[in-house]
């Protein structure tokens, strides 16, 4: 009996077994799909970038006036953000307003925001307009850099997925030498799936719940019921889409790490192999 066993055993040592797993392979497709959306619209929003930058570099020379700290306002207009790029005049009185903004709010950083305040005041069209060129030179750099990262982010889940397959056949011997660490990346693993697809189905079942039931008597003492959205349908949209993005990304990392670790492993024993 104990010889069979030991020959089982030992035939389990030297057969192909497989590791990998569809749930982690369909998170990464699906976090790849995520990141190709939010990739696109990245990329628009550097096309428009690029676009405003353009905008402000054919700026035509003006008197740029100044505004007095005191007749200043503290608040933008719903429109001030677009009409920053009119002109120099408004890309001005939108940096100074901001910065009144900012200076009666924070009263310890009043002093240093009120000198870059008094600095930007007055400033003439040429140091206004390289000002302005320098803020939308950064905001392309910004978004030009997390559309090159979230592309690269995808690219390596997609290539990352087949590497995965190919290399989670280990032998039976290699799963054994690599127990400890499987079971803790597999408590990893689930903790970590567990988690995102709690935020998931936490999202998701916000939309499930109903409005808030209002009941009306009718002339004829006929009762009514409608729904009515009350101020916490606003919270509920935002917590909503906050657990779901969460738990998307969530989801993505532990897949991409575990595949990760796995693969590495996976392929230091081939090339093992191949010595």
């Amino acid at each position: 009996m104990m010889d069979e066993e030991k020959h089982l055993h030992d035939e389990w040592l030297r057969k192909r077994h497989k590791t990998w797993q569809w749930t982690l392979v369909v998170a990464a497709l699906l976090g790849a799909a995520v990141l190709y959306l939010v990739q696109y619209k990245q990329q628009n929003a550097l096309l428009q970038a690029r676009a405003d930058r353009e905008q402000v570099a054919q700026w035509k020379a003006i008197s740029v006036g100044r505004v007095d700290f005191d007749m200043c306002p503290t608040e933008q207009g719903s429109d001030s953000y677009v009409m920053r790029l009119v002109s120099a005049d408004r890309y001005k009185t939108y940096k100074l307003t901001d910065l009144k903004r900012q200076a009666l709010a924070d009263t310890a950083q009043y002093t240093s925001l009120r000198q870059t305040y008094d600095t930007i005041n007055a400033m003439d069209f040429e140091q206004i307009h390289e000002v302005a060129l320098q803020d939308l030179d950064d905001q392309v750099g910004s978004k030009r850099l997390w559309s090159v990262l979230i592309y690269a982010y995808m690219v390596y889940l997609l290539v990352l997925i087949p590497i995965y397959i190919i290399t989670g056949y280990p032998r039976g011997y290699t799963i054994e030498r690599r127990q400890r660490s499987r079971s803790l990346l597999n408590l990893f693993r689930k903790a970590g799936m567990s988690t995102a697809m709690f935020l998931l189905g936490a999202g998701v079942a916000t939309t499930l719940l109903p409005d808030y039931v209002a009941r009306s008597t009718t002339a004829d003492g006929q009762i009514t019921e409608h729904g009515e959205r009350k101020w916490f349908s606003g919270i509920l949209i935002i917590v909503r889409i906050v657990l779901i993005i969460i738990g998307a990304v969530l989801l993505c990392l532990v897949a991409s790490i575990v595949m990760t670790v796995e693969s590495i492993g996976g392929l230091k024993d081939l090339f093992k192999k191949c010595e």
